[in-house]
């Protein structure tokens, strides 16, 4: 039984914790085996990835060198790790927040106080973890009170989850090297998508490994056609009867002079009658490049970011218009799950049984187009839906006297001088 579950049951204090009899995985008996890294061909065999007969090894860390991954995990984590996080109340008229709850403080500034981790690289790791990795875990440590005292982020390679009578257990190896036994109640596990609701899978292992060797691969052999400049350049003809020593002056200077990208443009001087024919860069190396276009698009499906947020755009609108669409259609169905993942685990784990619970506010991402925030806002403020004072203290602005009275219609009128009592329209 976790630590809230005691405190649910009523215990007056938490007991010593007894570590559950558990059978793991051989490597996880050694911490320094490839399991407390992630790399290692054992780890990605455990974590069930997907085999890989050719191209260039890939892992969760080196597919962050296909630019697309790169792109789409810092753009995503990084939405996540900007979008305030607050703690609401519920009450009988709707719901009120509160700014100085202990989690609350947690959850914007530090999650552990007097460690160096700010709570924004603390949340950017959720997102990074899971969209790499599958998962994320922070270990929550409490005082002798019971309260919490601060969240202990995991590295996801170094945690096993053994699910025993319908709980689970996390078997983690911790950055000293020492192993804990925590139960779920007393960690905050946001996994992604997976197929036993235990565990999330890595989208790198199980599903884009090939995609992004690919990817990896035809920037590769770009890069060593260009910086082989000479072999696709031309070729050169020798005279007849050359001396041995004249062709090897010759071909120094050829090196010295033509090879390479820094001498790329420079014109051919040649002696003793040999000849430089130019060649033009095959079709199928022209090809590679498209190849390469269609290797963004393949990553983009993997983490659902719209390809002009790559810099993609040969094939994507560019009309305000379109792009507005396809933005709403980016935080709709990528940003919003993501969201609502976390706030789950953490309502269940840090609030369950109380009034409380956390939210993102996703206003803010409506704050980064004034003229549609503007536009709604004042729809809203027109309808009675929202206060002025509400809107004035979201822009960090005083209130205004009148502002805390509900407007309707465009006339913009308080809402008691429309009808009466009778309901007839009143002067």
């Amino acid at each position: 039984m976790g630590f809230m579950s005691r405190l649910r049951a009523g215990a007056a204090s938490p007991r010593a914790r007894v570590e559950p009899t558990l059978t793991p995985r051989a490597s996880l008996e050694n911490p320094s085996s490839t399991l407390g890294s992630p790399e290692g061909w054992f780890r990605d065999w455990a974590a069930g990835g997907v085999r890989q007969e050719w191209g260039v090894p890939v892992t969760e860390r080196t597919a962050m060198t296909c630019s697309a991954v790169f792109r789409s995990v810092a753009l995503l984590s990084g939405i996540v790790a900007a979008m305030p996080l607050k703690v609401y109340r519920r009450v009988k008229d709707g719901r009120e927040e509160v700014p100085d709850h202990p989690l609350a403080r947690m959850l914007m500034t530090a999650p552990y106080a007097g460690r160096p981790m700010t709570s924004f690289v603390w949340r950017e790791l959720w997102e990074l973890n899971v969209l790499l990795w599958g998962n994320h875990y922070s270990i929550i440590r409490y005082n002798n009170a019971g309260r919490v005292l601060g969240f202990e982020p995991v590295m996801p390679w170094a945690v096993e989850v053994t699910r025993k009578n319908y709980r689970n257990l996390y078997r983690c190896v911790l950055e000293d090297g020492r192993v804990e036994y925590v139960d779920h109640d007393d960690m905050l596990h946001i996994p992604g998508p997976g197929f036993d609701g235990i565990q999330g899978m890595s989208r790198i292992q199980q599903a884009a490994r090939n995609s992004i060797s690919l990817a990896i691969t035809l920037e590769d052999q770009a890069g060593r056609m260009i910086e082989n400049a000479a072999r696709p350049s031309g070729a050169l003809e020798i005279p007849p009867g050359i001396s041995a020593e004249g062709f090897k002056r010759m071909k120094a200077q050829f090196r010295r002079d033509l090879v390479g990208r820094h001498n790329a443009g420079e014109v051919v001087y040649l002696d003793q009658g040999a000849k430089f024919t130019p060649f033009q860069i095959p079709p199928k190396d022209l090809d590679t490049i498209n190849a390469r276009r269609m290797q963004v698009s393949d990553v983009s499906r993997y983490f659902g970011t719209p390809l002009h947020i790559l810099n993609e755009t040969d094939k994507s609108s560019s009309w305000g218009s379109g792009l507005a669409e396809i933005n709403l259609a980016f935080l709709i169905y990528t940003i919003d799950p993501d969201l609502g993942r976390i706030e789950a685990e953490l309502n269940y784990k840090l609030f369950a049984g109380t009034d409380l619970y956390c939210e993102f506010d996703r206003d803010t991402l409506l704050a980064m187009d004034p003229v549609k925030a503007a536009e709604v806002m004042q729809k809203e403020t027109s309808s009675g839906v929202l206060l002025i004072n509400e809107y004035r203290r979201k822009k960090n602005r005083p209130p205004v006297e009148g502002g805390d009275t509900p407007l309707v219609n465009s006339t913009n009128v308080p809402l008691s001088r429309q009808t009466s009592p009778a309901g007839k329209i009143s002067n």
